[in-house]
C-alpha cells in the first residue's frame, strides 16, 4: 500500500507518506491564509526524488472545515495529482482527524462518545460528535455553532464525553475534565483514516472529494471538463 496525504486547514501544513511498511511524515508552520509550495512539502518525503508519483495508489486531503484558503487552495491540487495519476481520492474532515488522534492518544475505551469542536474564524465553531469506534462515525452531521450553543449544559454534562479541539478553550465553557485542547488536524491521522476507507474497496473519484467549509462561500466545485 502506497498513500500519500496532505492536511493544509490551519496554520500548520503537514504531509504523510504511507509505503509499504514504512511512514514518512513532515510538517511545516505558516500563516493560516498562506499557501504552501506544494512540491516542496512532497519533495519532503522524498516525492519525485526517491519515490516516482505514479507509484502512489491513492490520495488523501483533509477536505475541512478549516481555512478556506488552505482548503480551497489544496483540493485543487490533490484532484489535480489524482487526475493525473489516474488514482483515487479521498477526503477526510479535520474533525474526524482530530478525533482520531485523540482515541490513539487516550488509548482506552473509557469514552463512548467524542465531541470535537474547532474554532472557526468568527466567533463560533465548527463541531461534529463521534462514537468512539474503528470508524469514528457521526451521531450528527457536521455544522457551525455559536458559543452559546456550545456552552448548552447538557452537552457540557456527558461523563462518557472526551471534549477535544481548541473551540473548548474558552472562558465561556465549564468543563473540568476529560478535555484535550492542543490536538490538531494533521496529515498522519489523515492518511489512517483514508487507508482504513480505501481498504472498503469503494470507489473515490477525485470529482467526488470536494472541500468542506460548512458556510457561504464563493468556491466553486472542480469539474474534469
Amino acid at each position: 500500500m502506497k498513500l500519500l496525504a496532505i492536511d493544509s486547514s490551519g496554520d500548520t501544513s503537514s504531509v504523510t507518506l504511507i509505503y509499504k511498511d514504512d511512514i514518512l511524515s513532515y510538517s511545516k508552520d505558516h500563516s493560516r491564509k498562506e499557501r504552501p509550495n506544494w512540491n516542496k512539502l512532497l519533495s519532503s518525503v522524498g516525492i519525485n526524488s526517491q519515490i516516482n508519483i505514479s507509484e502512489i495508489d491513492c490520495f488523501a486531503f483533509g477536505r475541512g472545515p478549516g481555512s478556506y484558503t488552505g482548503i480551497r487552495s489544496l483540493a485543487s491540487f490533490m484532484k489535480g495529482l489524482s487526475w493525473t495519476q489516474n488514482k483515487p481520492l479521498i477526503g477526510i474532515s479535520n474533525l474526524k482527524s482530530i478525533a482520531y488522534q485523540a482515541i490513539k492518544q487516550k488509548n482506552d475505551t473509557e469514552f463512548s462518545v467524542i465531541n470535537v469542536a474547532l474554532k472557526s474564524d468568527l466567533d463560533e465553531v465548527y463541531f461534529c460528535s463521534y462514537l468512539n469506534s474503528p470508524l469514528l462515525e457521526e451521531q450528527e452531521e457536521e455544522k457551525v455553532m455559536s458559543y452559546k450553543e456550545l456552552s448548552n449544559p447538557r452537552l457540557l454534562s456527558n461523563p462518557s464525553a472526551l471534549y477535544v479541539g481548541n473551540g473548548w478553550n474558552d472562558e465561556r465553557i465549564k468543563l473540568d475534565s476529560n478535555t484535550s485542547f492542543n490536538i490538531h488536524s494533521d496529515a498522519l491521522s489523515i492518511a489512517h483514516l483514508a487507508k482504513l476507507k480505501f481498504d472498503t474497496k469503494e470507489n473515490f473519484a477525485p470529482e467526488d472529494a470536494n472541500p468542506v467549509y460548512l458556510k457561504d462561500t464563493n468556491y466553486k466545485k472542480i469539474s474534469n471538463e
